[in-house]
């Protein structure tokens, strides 16, 4: 952001002391400023800002300067306006009446509590911006800091110090200051974006202000992060919404804050005022509920006065026909060529880019691309980029997609694949090909081959169903080949679906006739062929985008249409370009009062048509009626612009009159007429229209333009009107003119060559000048030579040296006066020492001396030098004032000319022959004193000064001698000589004045140089100013700015000595303002002028040349710390002093000579370090503000050296004081150093850190950043890193290129010193993000050459960045894959931009849907990829720009080494963990083991088969019982001790599976020794694959006691089921009761009756006996049922027969009968099987039916809504099968039950045990058969089980 221009010599207000306040009370400190109260105890108060300390002096100078210059601009209204100026400790400060100092940041830790009042203050704040930007100003660090609050609640703007003027150019006295505040400035204010900083800069920032005083909180970021990352925030950080921030924010209010903190400036607000109608309307629909009506932002919008031009078409309606055409071809399968022809600027463009949103999307492949004008390319550069567009996009397909093109691109080109590569290089991926063949240029079918080629790609490309398009835009700078092969192909493919589109200029727009015949015949080529032209913008197109852009209603802007039509034509870009300058020119304008754009019509009327309706009116100039035609050739003649009464007064014809002849002209738009005045309406037609008329009537009517003119000047004298009549007196100056004429018009052309020369338009003069010479060829004038010396002159002020040199050659070989050639010989002189020909332009002066007969020897001895200035110094005297004022004015013209000769010798003597340098002046003097005063007497007399005072010592007399020449070049006005008096002035001023007065002499020599036409002096003030800035300490970064201007200047004058000199200072500069150190080569490439090279080659012996490239490289040796190199230039340059008389460069030689052989070993002695003490000594004494501290630093080395400690510390004491107070930072700087260097020497460590600290600031104060990094690495536990606060002003850098090259070196440095692979992707990525401008990052890791696999992906959020390590495969959703396709194929980089701009990419879905901009970058390790990086940003599409991707590409070559070198070492160390693991593994599984195998029982074996040995663990000893010390045993040896009725079944299982190479599993008995029996189960498995077994491994465990168990649980579980079947029978106690009843009572009944059969007489024995029988019958049957019972209710062992399920079914239904009646239960049996025969345990099926039986009865309660019913089905399913179902019509079984029915303990019953149904399913298992249940569709549920039958 360019600063105003201040003047850095601004007067303090004299009336105002600080120091007179009585209190002085700190207010703020804002960066590097400082705010504070003054009052006096009278009540008087002030607020002064200044800066805060001596470190930061010159930033704050500098913002405080730019604040004061803008002081006109504001208002005490609205702005916090300074009233003067003063110092306070020396430094600058202004001064302002007080005021309350509370700004709203006082308030922003307590956020409003009402939306309403937010409003209100937003609406303040506002206004006072908008104040601000109306008198076009744009602020630039606009913060809550800066916005003050009133008394009376109104806020007022403060803080202008990095505001600039909107409109303001740079310019080159004006200082550049970057800066800001890092928290609230804009993306702009980064540098990182193409938008400069302007008023839409504040606008963000004021989002940023609103948003943290609504919510509390800043929208992104924290105040602790750094300068990198809030730079990373506001290009690449979307802000959260306030009302995810704060509940009660309405939505509406929410989108306004994120319009106002859009990354890119386009897509925000555009003016305040528009800000402002917006939070207006907000606060009128404001609810009581915090409710806002939605509206769309914007709408009250105004035009920002800032013009940027706008696309006119979001949609070309003439695209249309492309599409349609597009629609044809896919239709019809043939061929289209569509011309687009136009004017330039018409649309052509415009179509082409509508065209193209629309056909990215559709079934095609589209080649676009773009002929260029001025890049030089290769053959067929447009159709290779068309043609690349379609690989690229092929090459991100699908692999299986990709495939298919393959094999079609082979199967088509044929044996052309090799040139097609070589055409497009992108194929060769696309083919996988590895090797190319090279193609042979000279066959003589090679063009026939190419076409050949480019045929075969147009037909593998161009698919039915996909047509190809392709789109070539500017076709008319495509090169001849490129023309020829689009004909060929055109001429081919007319059955194929392809759609070529060329757009081109038509008519004189077309750059050559040849390009307009090759569209001929590809017109008459093409199969079918569609012409389209732009059209013009009508005034009702016009007035819709003027009201669009204007935000106006269209009626009101019809007359600004209207004129904008009549100048452009309608055409877009000219309509664009003459809006855009009538905004720039002010004639159409924004105002205030009242808001609403306004336009100067007649202005806009008389500008000039724009080149489009140029040759519109051309094309109409023919048919214009011949008085008209006459009339503007005329006018023509007489200039592009002028008064019409010229014209009148030729013709002798009235104004009325000819403006009424010129009316078609008018109508015609040729020319505007303005009152009497005409202009031409543009270049073109002026041209036109002086060709109407002939050279002879041109002649004419120059001639009396010529006459009337001159006659006008003799009366009038005007400026203007001179140089008019010498316009036309040139035109005639060739013809044969009368001598009158001639002798009329020659001074008349001198005068206005003398007048141009005065204003600096040299080419003007010399137009002039050689019209004065064709004049005088047929007149006696006398002056011709000196008109040659005028254009001499002009030509060399131009920079025309090589001319100018010529001509005083030329001058000096023709006749003229010894004075005349004097002048001729000065000029060649000083134009050769400006050619750096010293040599020559000495000779020169000297041969022309002696013409003179002044004599002079090139190498005059000591001897003769000073008797020639003892002889002066006599005549002189003691008062140089007395000797030189009261001389006369020299009027001897020969005695001028020897004297300017003479001085012309002076300057290149210095060079070339520092003797004669003295002897020189002294003769000039001496004639000076006879012969009287000249202005070469002034100019020898101030060089006398300088040369005398070194030489002698005679400093005062010396410096007496140059104000005396100042004083004689003022009084007798000696023009040409006053920079050249002035400039030695300043040399001499040094020894003897303060620093200031010289460096007030050499700018003022400069300013009078310049004004005087003196380059060659204004060189080399420029050079004595940069020295003596340099000496002064000036802070660098302004030095720097200086030296820039002034090489500027240099190499425009073509001075290439003062240039080198220049170059030497800046690249000192450089180094010392290097933030990252000095770098090891930079001090001996740094001065590559004084080896040959640019900027100018150095020949001869330029000794002062010479001296200054010494005295810099050793200065910058000196600076790095290497003495030595440095002591080595300073000894090179020491014989060569004398060339330097009395510069301030003696100075610096000496004093870094000497401080360089103080810091060497055995200085102590040296007689040089005491001859430079000694100078020093000298010096001091003349000029001890400018050498005292230089004297004392020099005595403290020598102390220190001599060992003298005290005097050495109170040395540099004394050189640290009076560097201070002489305001010499650099050797204050070097003071603290040397001081503290010395103090650690001592062990004097506090002393040494303070001084150290102290030499730090002092250093970053200068600007040389280069000594404090040095600092830093000799001292790092002193170093404090800067912590800039994020909402303070501070300075920080701007330049991009200089923040890449930081980023990369800061990036580089991390990579390389991380070697945890998790943290070092950690850093790369935040890296990535922050210095790309990214918003999301991918690193993609490359498996197996193609394989894509995400190892880590990143974003950026208002927190900051966050990094996820992932293994995972990409995506379509993360990232668009074809990018990285193309990427992995081609090993290319990848960058996409905006989302409308046209890619081979477009059509990805990703890109499509996120509107992201991309950057996907290759990363190789030894030519290998091995993987990708990919960046996005959705916030800026044009983020990324080229310096990003070299960015990235550098950083991902370090990346890819790092990271490969971090992941092996995370293998290394992964695989010495494994190792680790693994052996800690072994070891605790060895223990594990043996503990294991005792608890399990289990030993382990090896058996060793061919040598029959078995080793074996402790617990397999213990389970065999074999001794303690025993470890194996042969197998024959184990099969001793197994259980005899085992043994053969386990011996042939052993020997069986040896000899088949197979396991072997069994279970068996042991016998130990101690006669015990073991049950033992054995495993063994073979080592290796059969037949070669010859190892087996194993295990036996000791299963005695799980034998035991089971034998128990057997027991425990027959038991469980008597119980359980006990349990169901006392269920059924009344069913048994009664069945045992009936015999018993059965029996009864019979015994009674027997008895009375027995007791009658006669006895009735029959009758008895069948009683008795009976009774038999039924004991039998109870007997049954109770044995029956006891079964049921006992422990027995099973015992499987051939049972019948019926039978036993009913005998369960019988003991369940009454059961049944007494619940009222209805029977049904339906015993269908045919078959019902099973093999069971008969007791064991009686409780499976008993307990479904008593199951079923307990389901059917007394509450059933249906009848009880029990139903006992069989079936036979199968032939083999027997399925029996208990069915029950209770309620079901729920759905929790019927899935847990069957698990133990489970029940629903209030007593039951659960084990009912366990038991039950148990059984039918062990049956071999299934038991089931299921509820039943009619209610109720089913049991069912089956068996097979027996």
């Amino acid at each position: 952001m360019s600063m105003l221009s201040v003047n850095f010599q601004e007067s303090d207000d004299a009336g105002i002391a600080i120091e007179d306040f009585d209190t002085l009370t700190p207010l703020a400190q804002d960066g590097c400023l400082l705010w504070m109260l003054a009052r006096r105890h009278s009540g008087e108060s002030l607020i002064i800002a200044t800066g805060q300390s001596d470190d930061v002096t010159f930033q704050a100078t500098q913002r405080l300067k730019n604040e004061r210059a803008l002081a006109a601009y504001l208002s005490p209204r609205w702005a916090i306006t300074a009233t003067g100026t003063t110092r306070y400790l020396n430094r600058y400060a202004l001064i302002y009446p007080t005021f309350p100092f509370r700004s709203l940041a006082n308030n922003l830790a307590t956020p409003p509590d009402k939306i309403a009042d937010f409003l209100q203050v937003a609406l303040q704040l506002c206004y006072t911006l908008g104040q601000a930007h109306h008198q076009g100003i744009v602020h630039g660090d606009i913060k809550p800091g800066h916005f003050f609050i009133s008394d009376d609640g109104r806020f007022r703007l403060g803080g202008f110090g990095l505001a600039s003027l909107a409109a303001q150019s740079a310019e080159k006295n004006s200082l550049r200051v970057s800066g800001g505040t890092l928290a609230y400035m804009s993306p702009e204010h980064t540098g990182r974006t193409p938008h400069p900083v302007s008023s839409l800069s504040d606008l963000y920032s004021l989002g940023v202000v609103l948003y943290e005083y609504l919510t509390g909180k800043l929208p992104f970021g924290s105040p602790d992060a750094g300068e990198a990352e809030w730079i990373h925030h506001h290009i690449a950080s979307a802000p959260r919404p306030a009302g995810q921030v704060r509940e009660d924010v309405p939505p509406m209010l929410s989108v306004i804050l994120l319009r106002l903190l859009a990354k890119s400036p386009a897509d925000g607000y555009q003016t305040v005022q528009g800000l402002m109608a917006d939070l207006r309307r907000c606060q009128a629909t404001l609810t009581a509920e915090n409710t806002i009506a939605p509206f769309t932002p914007g709408l009250q919008e105004r035009f920002s006065t800032s013009f940027r031009p706008e696309t006119l078409f979001t949609q070309h309606p003439q695209a249309r026909v492309l599409l349609t055409t597009l629609d044809a071809v896919n239709r019809t399968g043939t061929q289209s060529l569509v011309m687009l022809s136009g004017a330039p600027g018409s649309g052509k463009s415009a179509i082409i880019a509508s065209a193209l949103k629309t056909l990215q999307h559709r079934q095609i492949l589209l080649a676009a691309s773009k002929a260029d004008q001025h890049s030089p390319a290769a053959p067929y550069a447009a159709v290779a980029s068309a043609f690349r567009t379609v690989t690229l996009y092929l090459l991100g397909l699908s692999a299986l997609e990709l495939s298919k093109w393959r094999v079609r691109l082979l199967r088509l080109l044929g044996g052309y694949t090799d040139l097609a590569i070589e055409l497009v290089p992108e194929l060769k991926q696309l083919l996988n090909i590895r090797t190319v063949q090279p193609v042979v240029r000279h066959a003589p079918d090679a063009r026939e081959q190419f076409n050949q080629m480019a045929s075969a790609l147009i037909q593998a490309f161009a698919t039915p169903g996909r047509p190809l398009v392709m789109l070539i835009d500017d076709v008319h700078w495509a090169d001849n080949a490129t023309l020829q092969l689009l004909e060929n192909l055109i001429t081919r493919n007319e059955h194929l679906p392809f759609m070529l589109v060329l757009a081109f200029r038509e008519g004189e727009s077309m750059p050559c006739p040849m390009i307009a015949g090759f569209l001929l015949r590809l017109r008459a080529s093409a199969a079918r062929v569609v012409a389209l032209t732009p059209q013009p913008l009508s005034v009702k197109s016009i007035t819709r985008w003027l009201a669009g852009m204007l935000h106006t209603r269209p009626g009101g802007n019809r007359e600004l249409a209207q004129i904008i039509f009549e100048k452009t034509g309608g055409n877009p870009l000219s309509m664009q370009e003459f809006f855009r300058q009538a905004v720039d020119d002010g004639v159409i304008v924004y105002r205030q009062n009242p808001l609403k754009w306004h336009y100067d019509s007649q202005a806009l009327i008389a500008r000039q048509y724009t080149d489009n309706v140029a040759t519109l009116v051309l094309n109409q100039l023919a048919r214009m009626p011949e008085a008209t035609r006459q009339l503007l050739g005329s006018l023509a003649c007489l200039g592009a612009s002028g008064e019409l009464s010229l014209l009148s007064h030729i013709n002798a014809t009235s104004v009325s009159r000819i403006q009424q002849q010129l009316e078609p002209a008018v109508s015609g738009r040729f020319i505007t007429l303005t009152g009497g005045n005409y202009a031409f309406t543009h270049d073109r037609v002026h041209n036109a229209a002086f060709l109407l008329l002939d050279l002879r009537q041109q002649h004419s009517l120059h001639q009396q333009a010529a006459a009337w003119l001159s006659a006008a000047v003799v009366n009038a004298d005007h400026s203007e009107t001179l140089f008019r009549a010498a316009y036309h007196i040139g035109m005639i100056a060739e013809l044969p003119l009368s001598v009158a004429d001639r002798e009329r018009y020659y001074p008349l052309c001198l005068r206005a060559a003398q007048g141009a020369k005065r204003a600096g338009d040299y080419l003007s003069a010399l137009r002039y000048l050689r019209s004065a010479q064709q004049l005088s060829q047929r007149m006696v004038t006398g002056n011709d030579f000196m008109l040659g010396i005028d254009e001499a002159e002009c030509e060399f002020l131009h920079g025309n040296l090589t001319t100018a040199q010529k001509l005083c050659t030329r001058l000096l070989s023709e006749p003229g006066t010894l004075s005349e050639k004097s002048m001729a010989a000065c000029l060649s002189a000083e134009i050769h020492m400006r050619q750096s020909d010293n040599h020559l332009a000495l000779e020169t002066a000297l041969a022309w001396l002696a013409v003179f007969g002044v004599h002079l020897r090139r190498d005059p001895d000591d001897a003769e030098i000073d008797a020639a200035w003892q002889a002066i110094r006599a005549r002189i005297g003691d008062s140089p004032q007395a000797a030189f004022s009261h001389l006369p004015r020299n009027t001897d013209q020969e005695t001028e000319s020897v004297l300017n000769l003479m001085a012309s010798t002076i300057f290149v003597s210095a060079y070339d022959c520092p003797q004669l340098h003295l002897l020189l002046v002294c003769r000039m003097l001496e004639m000076t004193l006879d012969h009287g005063v000249t202005g070469a007497s002034a100019f020898g007399l101030a060089w006398f000064s300088v040369l005398i005072s070194e030489r002698y010592q005679a400093w005062h007399f010396g410096y007496a001698c140059g104000r005396v020449a100042r004083e004689l070049v003022e009084r007798h006005d000696f023009t040409r000589y006053k920079a050249r008096t002035l400039l030695p002035l300043d040399q001499l001023g040094i020894w003897t004045q303060p620093l200031d007065v010289a460096v007030e002499s050499a700018r003022e020599s400069f300013r009078v140089a310049v004004m005087h036409g003196d380059r060659s002096f204004a060189c080399l003030s420029l050079r004595h100013q940069i020295m003596n800035t340099l000496t002064r300490g000036d802070h660098l970064e302004s030095v720097m700015t200086s030296i820039e201007r002034g090489l500027a200047f240099t190499r425009k004058t073509f001075y290439p000595d003062v240039e080198n000199v220049l170059v030497m200072q800046k690249q000192l500069v450089m180094q010392l303002r290097n933030s990252n150190g000095f770098r090891a080569g930079d001090r001996d490439g740094a001065l590559p002028m004084v080896a040959g090279s640019e900027p100018g080659v150095i020949s001869g012996p330029k000794a002062m040349v010479l001296f200054w490239a010494g005295l810099y490289r050793g200065m910058a040796h000196f600076f790095a710390a290497e003495y030595r190199e440095a002591l080595r230039c300073f000894a090179e340059i020491r014989p060569l002093t004398s060339a330097v008389p009395a510069y301030i460069y003696l100075m610096d030689m000496h004093f870094y000579s000497a401080l360089s052989l103080s810091l060497q070993p055995g200085a102590a002695d040296s007689n040089t370090l005491r001859c430079d003490l000694d100078k020093f000594a000298g010096w001091a004494d003349l000029n001890p503000g400018l050498f005292a501290d230089k004297y004392a630093l020099l005595r403290a080395e020598c102390a220190r050296l001599a060992g003298n400690t005290g005097e050495a510390l109170k040395q540099y004491e004394n050189a640290i004081c009076l560097s201070r107070q002489g305001g010499y930072l650099h050797i204050h700087a070097l003071a603290n150093q040397l001081a503290g260097r010395y103090c650690k020497a001592l062990q004097l460590d506090t002393a040494a850190d303070a001084y150290v600290k102290a030499s730090m600031r002092s250093w970053e104060s200068w600007g040389a950043l280069a000594m404090v990094r040095q600092l830093e690495q000799h001292y790092p536990h002193l170093t404090t890193p800067m912590q800039n606060s994020a909402v303070a002003t501070i300075p920080f850098t701007q330049d991009a290129s200089f923040y890449d090259l930081e980023s990369v070196l800061t990036a580089v440095r991390a990579l390389t010193e991380e070697i945890n692979l998790d943290r070092l992707i950690h850093t790369l990525m935040r890296i990535l993000l922050e210095r790309a401008g990214a918003q999301r990052c991918r690193l993609i890791r490359i498996l197996d050459g193609t394989l894509p696999e995400t190892q880590a992906w990143a974003e950026s959020t208002a927190d900051g960045v966050r990094v996820q390590i992932v293994k995972e495969r990409p995506v379509a959703t993360d990232l668009p894959l074809s990018v990285l396709a193309a990427v992995i194929r081609t090993g290319q980089e990848i960058r996409t931009g905006k989302p409308e701009e046209f890619s081979p990419f477009s059509q990805d879905p990703y890109l499509v849907a996120s509107g992201a901009a991309v950057l996907c970058v290759p990363m190789f390790r030894q030519a290998n990829m091995v993987g990708v990086l990919y960046l996005e940003n959705r916030l800026m599409p044009d983020a990324f720009t080229a310096e990003h991707s070299h960015i990235v590409k550098t950083l991902s070559a370090q990346a890819a080494v790092s990271l490969e070198t971090a992941r092996l070492y995370a293998e290394l160390l992964e695989e010495n963990n494994h190792r680790r693991r693994v052996e800690k593994q072994l070891r605790a599984s060895k223990t594990s083991l043996m503990l294991g195998e005792k608890i399990s029982h289990t030993g382990t074996w090896r058996w060793e088969v061919a040598e029959d040995m078995m080793m074996v663990s402790e617990e397999y000893g213990r389970i065999l019982g074999l001794p303690a010390h025993q470890k194996g045993l042969s197998m024959a040896d184990f099969l001793t001790r197994v259980h005899p009725d085992d043994y053969e079944c386990i011996s042939e299982l052993v020997t069986h599976s040896v000899s088949q190479g197979r396991s072997m599993q069994a279970e068996f008995r042991v016998l130990r020794p101690d006669g015990e029996c073991r049950y033992i189960k054995g495993i063994g498995e073979p080592v290796e694959n059969f037949p070669e077994v010859k190892e087996y491994f194993g295990t036996i465990s000791d299963i005695t006691s799980q034998r035991q168990a089971e034998d128990a649980a057997r027991m425990a579980q027959a038991d469980l089921a008597r119980v359980t079947r006990a349990t169901t029978v006392g269920q059924l106690t009344a069913s048994i009761a009664h069945e045992i009843n009936q015999p018993l009572m059965s029996i009864v009944a019979n015994a009674g009756a027997s008895l009375r059969w027995l007791k009658r007489e006669p006895v009735m024995l029959e009758n008895a006996s069948s009683s008795l029988d009976e009774i038999i019958k039924e004991g039998k049957r109870a007997g049954e049922i109770i044995r029956g019972l006891q079964a049921l209710t006992r422990n027995h062992e099973s015992s499987f027969a051939s049972e019948n399920l019926h039978l036993i079914a009913r005998d369960i239904l019988a003991l369940s009968r009454v059961e049944l009646e007494r619940r009222g239960i209805s029977l049904e049996l339906k015993l269908r099987a045919g078959k019902a025969d099973i093999y069971c345990d008969r007791v064991q099926i009686q409780q499976v039916l008993l307990n479904l039986v008593i199951n079923a009865i307990d389901a059917m309660s007394d509450d059933l809504p249906r009848a009880a019913l029990l139903r006992l089905t069989s079936e036979n399913p199968t032939p083999d099968t027997l399925r029996f179902e208990v069915l029950d019509s209770g309620c079901g079984l729920p759905d929790g039950v019927r899935e847990r029915i069957f698990e133990s303990f489970y029940t629903t019953k209030k007593s039951g045990m659960g084990m009912g149904l366990t038991i039950s399913k148990g059984i039918i298992k062990k049956h071999c058969g299934e038991l089931g249940a299921e509820n039943r569709a009619e209610g109720g549920s089913r049991f069912w089980f089956t068996l097979p039958l027996g």
